[in-house]
């Protein structure tokens, strides 16, 4: 089996979080389920930087991030 992991920094982070509640807090209001996803966009390796997006209510651009396959 293999790992992946994604590095992001503290900013990242916070921005998804706080994207996270304001879609908890609109579903909540409106009483309706949600849920988000992230994607990562993968580019040509040491060419094109890997970025990530967070989809919820919105498509929040996280930009570029660190990523690794690593066993388990």
């Amino acid at each position: 089996m293999r790992k992946l992991e994604i590095l992001i920094t503290e900013d990242q982070y916070q921005h998804m979080i706080a994207e996270r509640d304001y879609g908890k807090r609109v579903n909540l209001n409106e009483e309706t389920l949600g849920s988000y996803s992230l994607c990562l966009h993968i580019g040509s390796p040491d060419v094109i930087p890997a970025t990530l997006e967070m989809k919820m209510l919105n498509t929040i651009y996280l930009g570029e991030i660190e990523w690794t396959i690593s066993k388990y």
